[in-house]
């Protein structure tokens, strides 16, 4: 994302950052701040900091490492809201601009989720940094051009291009091809598949066909198409248990041709994402936007709360809504970062979340696997 897209992040001064490295190794543990970092940010502290050295130095790279990112006032946020009696930590918050009840509201998951905007640009305009709805809606338009329609002999799903000729999606969406991999020839990813020109917001389910379609760009895959894979865990579909580093239910395919280096809708480049080692800073209650193919229709848009993280740091849990053929789907912040592949419902018999798989672990796993995108 351009720079200049943004409104200015606040920045801190060394000596801030030296107030924010003391008052949080005064008031915490590595304990302590190990278990709110993964329950509260979807985060393993040991994944990202030397946290074999002293606590002070583990502190001061966490500090740096929100720093470099423009989160620190976000690091200050969760430190208030662990600890709101500690003075300093208070007054760093209330110096960035923060209260501790708006703080608690965030931050305090025993409190209820303050109401949705009303829709998608009050949304924008409450949470993104994007400099207005406009450039938000231009540029989520545009990386419109890089999620397809995958369509399979068994299901439909969406997907996402990573690299020119590459595209992400889920292992349970293309499972029973990868058992019978003569059947790639069978499966089609359709770029560009619209209602007109606009983007619709929220799920749908079918249509009525009311909708005026654009004509998509299809795309088969290669002759040799599956590039890696990584499976589901049991706990994704209803047995006990969290998922695993290696359990991410991913696939991801090779397509034909560069489509990634051809003109998308707006007669751009379409360009792909990059899956980022370390990726988008996610916290509990921030917002999330989820561009998909539900039920195999044209590309609309669900937004909604981070609920969670799982105690293993693997999966993040939203409300945004989804239905079948959003498997696949990739997950923005509200500032369009991309942070998630969307592949999941709550198996409970009332489901209360929609879940994704951290980019920046599919990212590690093909790392591991000696597989690079370009």
């Amino acid at each position: 994302m351009l720079e200049v897209d943004l409104k200015p992040a606040r920045t801190f001064s060394p000596g801030e950052l030296e107030q924010v490295t003391e008052a949080i190794v005064e008031s915490f543990d590595l304990g302590e701040l190990t278990r709110a970092l993964r329950f509260k940010w979807g985060m393993v502290l040991a994944n990202f900091v030397n946290t074999q050295q002293g606590f002070y130095g583990a502190v001061g790279e966490l500090v740096a490492w929100t720093e470099r990112r423009k989160k620190t006032v976000e690091l200050v946020a969760l430190a208030c809201a662990e600890r709101p009696d500690h003075a300093t930590l208070c007054q760093l918050a209330q110096a960035c601009g923060l209260s501790v009840p708006a703080i608690e509201q965030k931050y305090d998951l025993s409190k209820p989720l303050p109401p949705k905007p009303a829709g998608l640009e009050a949304m924008v305009a409450r949470h993104s940094r994007l400099v207005d709805y406009a450039r938000f809606l231009s540029r989520f338009m545009s990386f419109g051009d890089r999620v397809c329609r995958i369509e399979t002999p068994y299901m439909l799903g969406t997907g996402f291009l990573v690299a020119s000729d590459l595209v992400l999606t889920n292992f349970h969406v293309v499972e029973e091809v990868i058992h019978t991999p003569s059947q790639g020839e069978q499966v089609v990813c359709s770029f560009d598949y619209r209602s007109g020109s606009n983007l619709e917001e929220s799920a749908p389910k079918k249509k009525s066909g009311k909708h005026k379609k654009a004509r998509p760009t299809v795309c088969q895959l290669a002759s040799q198409w599956l590039v890696a894979k990584s499976s589901y865990a049991k706990s994704d579909i209803g047995e006990p248990g969290e998922a695993g580093a290696g359990e991410l239910d991913y696939a991801l395919l090779r397509l034909a041709e560069p489509i990634g280096k051809t003109p998308g809708m707006n007669a751009e480049e379409r360009g792909w994402f990059s899956l980022a080692p370390e990726g988008a800073l996610l916290a509990v209650r921030d917002f999330v936007v989820v561009p998909q193919h539900p039920d195999g229709e044209t590309l609309s848009v669900a937004w909604g709360n981070v609920l969670a993280f799982n105690s293993t740091a693997t999966r993040v849990r939203y409300d945004a809504i989804t239905d079948n053929g959003s498997s696949g789907s990739p997950c923005f912040t509200a500032d369009l970062d991309i942070f998630g592949l969307h592949h999941a419902t709550d198996t409970a018999n009332r489901p209360t979340f929609n879940q994704a798989v951290p980019l920046n672990l599919i990212a590690a796993d093909l790392k591991a696997k000696n597989i690079a995108i370009h």
